[in-house]
């Protein structure tokens, strides 16, 4: 139970541990979290009825169930540690959300400060963050590519610690060679990936990133969500180059990342990932069930072979054996945010193994690495989301 009246009181989870790791789905009694289900569902909860002003008779508020996994998102929050950033794992085969956490975090329980309001504690950083996505924008590029190129399979490029596009250098952190988009991938090339986003050209690069959630407004149980951005309608050869891997002026939210991975899990169908499993009467009568609609929003070859290309990555650079018995299929990004700032660490996929239908985004700010520390945060949490469902 994460929250109950007794007594004319409201009350939370008696664990502090459980309380503070669903803070922000369950949200606050205050109303400073607005995409908690306390501010966005206050009519269900409290029985009232919108068209005739009503509560309902027995004088009791409504049950909601929702489809969090509550020890899920404390293993999530401790693994975080220090860290702020946004965790979430979602079931893409029925879209729902088992793991909603945010850092930092508050105790419900207590009263609210401005000092916490500072540190952004009130935010919901899955639904309302928004971040550089550095390397993990590449699988939108390389979806793009497997859309519109015929020769994806043979086509190459040449990296030499970087590559000059339009007359300047845009550096990489391999001096790679010869590379093609499945080898590219795997080690994270900027210069395959920027020469790529030069030859999609700018109307097929944001066409793809629009498909996958990006420039439009998405919703989660009927709670808006940031809007992750893509525009090179006036970058030159060099910007639309750092567009490519996630740089320029690229912005993504969490959770349209983890609908995209969800998508290209189930053969390019976007099940709506949410949160609310029920809502009943004091009687037992449901009110409102699950979210299940469909939308499909890549083809199911093009989802399969980024999925091929997402599992080597894993076999061929990320290894394996750290995560054992997964099937994982995966994209770390290490998103730059400026010269005097530590990177954003990011770490996305999914499980390709159908008793393991996982869904995943994790971002750890100013963490550096993405496969130094959101990928071992992603680890911890996809295997306690195996051991506990």
């Amino acid at each position: 139970m994460l929250a109950s009246t007794r007594d004319g009181e409201r009350h939370f989870n008696e664990n502090y541990y459980t309380r503070v790791a669903t803070a922000h789905a369950v949200g606050d009694l205050e109303g400073f979290v607005s995409t908690g289900v306390h501010a966005a569902f206050l009519p269900e909860l409290t029985g009232y009825n919108v068209l005739n002003g009503t509560y309902n008779q027995s004088g009791k508020g409504n049950d909601m169930q929702l489809t969090l996994d509550s020890d899920l998102c404390v293993t999530a929050l401790r693994s975080l540690g220090s860290r702020a950033g946004a965790v979430g794992v979602c079931n893409y085969k029925t879209g729902e959300i088992i793991c909603m956490v945010s850092s930092y975090s508050f105790d419900p329980e207590e009263k609210s400060s401005k000092d916490e309001q500072k540190e952004g504690v009130y935010v919901n950083r899955l639904l309302s963050g928004q971040y550089t996505p550095g390397s993990v924008f590449k699988l939108v590029t390389c979806l793009s590519a497997l859309e519109n190129f015929s020769d994806f399979k043979s086509r190459t490029y040449t990296c030499k610690q970087g590559v000059t596009i339009g007359g300047e250098w845009l550096s990489c952190l391999g001096n790679h060679g010869t590379l093609g988009l499945r080898d590219g991938l795997a080690r994270s090339c900027n210069a395959v990936f920027s020469q790529t986003a030069v030859d999609l050209g700018k109307s097929a690069l944001t066409n793809t990133a629009n498909e996958v959630g990006f420039n439009k407004t998405l919703y989660m149980d009927g709670i808006k969500c940031a809007e992750s951005k893509f525009d090179i309608s006036s970058a030159n050869e060099i910007d639309t180059g750092w567009a490519g891997i996630g740089q320029y002026t690229d912005v993504a939210n969490p959770y349209q990342y983890m609908r995209f991975m969800a998508a290209v899990a189930n053969g390019g169908v976007s099940v709506s990932p949410h949160i609310v499993k029920s809502i009943t009467t004091p009687d037992g009568v449901e009110i409102r069930g699950e979210n299940r609609s469909e939308e499909r929003l890549i083809s199911s070859d093009s989802a399969n072979m980024l999925k091929e290309y997402m599992r080597n990555n894993v076999i061929e650079t990320y290894g394996d054996s750290s995560f054992s018995g997964l099937e994982l299929c995966a994209k770390t990004g290490t998103a730059e945010v400026g010269e005097q700032s530590t990177p954003h660490s990011w770490f996305v996929g999914f499980c390709q193994s159908a008793d393991k239908p996982y869904a995943f985004v994790v971002v750890a700010e100013n963490s550096g690495s993405g496969l130094g520390v959101a990928s071992g945060v992603a680890a911890r949490v996809l295997r306690a989301a195996d051991s506990v469902n």
